[in-house]
């Protein structure tokens, strides 16, 4: 396997924050990720789709980085299903259903990321995930196994599955009914349109912030808001005027102001509305003070 050494991966990540990765490889088959964890003999490794949803430390992590290769993008319609390996792009699984007029998957569209990252935080919207369309995924162990996972032994939940950490998902079955061409077209569309409407898409972000604390509390831009951070500003980091869950890079924003704004936001919830914010999105490469700060694991 080839190792690369202090790699940029603000480059690599939508977010164009953070520092370098120690070392990264780009396995692109199930045998060069084998290949890669037989390298590192079991240290701690980290798997970098987009970074739609990662926020990466100015630091940099010292974790060895795994992006995975076109190998691994296999995206292709079958009878009743659609078959994609991890390193496809979730707009481009909506995209396919679309124009395969296969029925419940508008929920994807405009939800950046790959398949292997939508799969770890069973993405998409608040009410449909991507795990409800799962018929069975792979991932290959941390001991270079690979296995098979149905949604009941994956345990998936708002933004999480019970997977431990250190599998690495290389693909899935999807269950994909023919729909009618027309209304499939129109529920693709409208989806779309709302999202693009609604959420910020010009700017560099990782997407919704903080999970949904659930009720009474309502939605967590409604919390945001709540506590008079709609706007709010740290250097070239701004918790968006449009929807209040989104912290945009104006240009050059840094992790470190990210990570205020998050935990002046969550500082306000806590003692203003007695709500403990929980973050959405992953955070690589902090200390576990930081951590503690914003509310992550």
């Amino acid at each position: 396997m080839r190792w690369e050494h202090d790699v940029p991966l603000a480059p690599l990540a939508r977010y164009r924050i953070g520092g370098p990765a120690a070392r990264l490889a780009r396995p692109d088959s199930v045998e060069a990720i084998r290949a890669a964890l037989a390298d590192l003999g079991g240290s701690g490794h980290r798997v970098l789709g987009t970074g739609a949803n990662v926020l990466i430390s100015d630091a940099g992590v010292r974790d060895a980085v795994l992006v995975l290769g076109r190998g691994l993008e296999r995206l292709e319609l079958d009878a009743g299903a659609i078959v994609a390996g991890a390193a496809a792009k979730l707009p481009a699984l909506a995209g396919l259903a679309r124009r395969g007029a296969r029925a419940g998957f508008r929920f994807l569209e405009a939800v950046p990321g790959t398949v292997g990252g939508g799969l770890r935080m069973n993405a998409g919207s608040r009410d449909e995930w991507l795990w409800h369309r799962v018929e069975w995924a792979e991932a290959v162990t941390d001991e270079g196994r690979l296995e098979r996972l149905t949604p009941a032994a994956a345990g998936p939940a708002y933004r999480a599955v019970d997977v431990p950490e250190p599998w690495i998902f290389v693909g899935a079955r999807f269950t994909a009914a023919p729909g009618d061409a027309r209304e499939v077209e129109e529920a693709h569309l409208a989806f779309r349109s709302r999202k693009v409407r609604d959420q910020v898409y010009e700017l560099p972000s990782v997407g919704s912030t903080w999970k949904n604390p659930g009720a009474p509390h309502g939605s967590a831009w409604e919390v945001v808001d709540r506590v008079g951070m709609r706007g709010a500003r740290r250097g070239d980091a701004q918790i968006a005027e449009r929807h209040a869950n989104f912290i945009v890079n104006l240009g050059d924003a840094k992790a470190e102001d990210v990570v205020a704004l998050m935990s002046e936001t969550r500082r306000r919830a806590r003692e203003e509305l007695g709500i403990d914010l929980e973050p959405e999105i992953r955070l690589w490469g902090f200390s576990a003070d930081e951590l503690a700060l914003v509310g992550a694991r």
